[in-house]
């Protein structure tokens, strides 16, 4: 009861203090966004504030990071559940979609293109991160690509929302998300922005690298040192970011990505398909269980890929140390594969 009527005097002061502006507008109460007012639950009992583990989550982050407490209240009692949310993480293309499918949407002509513009727009801080992390210009382009289109595309749903609804109504992975939430909530603190003014994707990940929050607490970089970290806006930024991450999971410059290869008897060795997230065995094991390569390769250990490239088809990879790095970023083959082909076809952008 002390709870709800704390909450009600916030909320009457919120919104006393914010009657006579725009919704659109981003000032705040207390630090929260007054855009959280647009699909504010009518009830307090409704919203997120009401339920027992935010309030054990509020109560952990008072303890532990001396975050305000009437700051806290006020911003989950502005949020309720959003649905889409579970329905996107529950149907995510990098899951359902195939490969042949899948590819389509990233390593297109239209993305080639607009990479190889975004490639000659920002040569000299491709160029600087290459030397600096040893990541590959081409391979930091193509993963901007397939993230947002090269900025074009990095979400338009708030970001506390949505964390809120997977760290406490997605019980599959309850505990990364309230991690992730915990993440968000001490970076506004850090950057100094509103709780529930940040936009991004549906799982939480943010800017033009879709970075999540424990990620851009971590390895996000001032790169362009006007000092201030922004992945929206600063393609310096996000270049540098990219190749921190990057370099951070263990890329290796100028090491092989994948061969091609050819499998003898698919049905032998379905189980070491897609087997885990590193590689697995040595060029001469695969030869040994009739997976060899079809075109010129490095004799390191490597791990076998099958993406389906037809209806009908299956095509297969061995995949060397870079591949497994970005599937650090995502942990999908699909999506792996996607950022590697199409950094191949993006290629010496310099001279295109």
């Amino acid at each position: 009861m002390i709870i709800k009527q704390a909450i009600g005097i916030l909320l009457v002061l919120g919104l006393t203090a914010c009657s006579t502006t725009d919704h659109s507008n981003e000032s705040s109460y207390l630090g929260v966004s007054n855009s959280l007012l647009e699909e504010m639950p009518e009830e307090w009992a409704d919203s997120y504030a009401v339920n027992p583990e935010v309030q054990a989550f509020i109560s952990k982050m008072v303890a532990n990071y001396h975050y305000d407490r009437s700051t806290l209240e006020l911003a989950f009692s502005r949020i309720k559940v959003r649905p889409k949310v579970i329905e996107k993480s529950n149907n995510q293309p990098e899951v359902i979609t195939p490969f042949y499918q899948y590819r389509t949407r990233f390593v297109s002509d239209s993305r080639i293109k607009k990479g190889r513009e975004f490639a000659k727009r920002n040569a000299s801080w491709l160029r600087k991160a290459e030397q600096e992390f040893g990541v590959e210009s081409r391979v930091i382009v193509a993963l901007i690509g397939v993230e947002t289109f090269y900025g074009r595309v990095t979400g338009s749903t708030d970001i506390f929302t949505s964390l809120t609804t997977l760290a406490f109504d997605y019980p599959r992975r309850k505990d990364y998300f309230q991690s992730e939430l915990q993440a968000y909530l001490l970076l506004v603190r850090e950057e100094n922005w509103d709780i529930g003014a940040t936009k991004g994707s549906y799982s939480g990940a943010m800017g033009m690298v879709q970075f999540m929050p424990s990620n851009y607490r971590k390895l996000a970089i001032d790169y362009d040192a006007d000092g201030h970290i922004n992945l929206w806006t600063s393609e310096a930024d996000a270049i540098g970011s990219v190749a921190n991450y990057l370099q951070h999971h263990g890329w290796q410059k100028g090491q092989p990505w994948f061969v091609m290869a050819q499998v003898a008897n698919p049905e032998k060795i379905s189980e070491r398909v897609n087997e885990g997230r590193s590689p697995s065995r040595s060029i001469a094991d695969w030869s040994s269980l009739n997976v060899l390569p079809t075109e010129a390769f490095v004799s390191q250990e490597a791990g076998l890929i099958g993406l389906r490239t037809e209806s009908e088809k299956v095509s297969y990879w061995l995949a060397y140390e870079n591949f497994f790095t970005i599937m650090d970023y995502n942990p999908s083959r699909r999506y792996a594969m996607s950022v590697l082909q199409l950094a191949e076809k993006i290629g010496n952008y310099e001279d295109s």
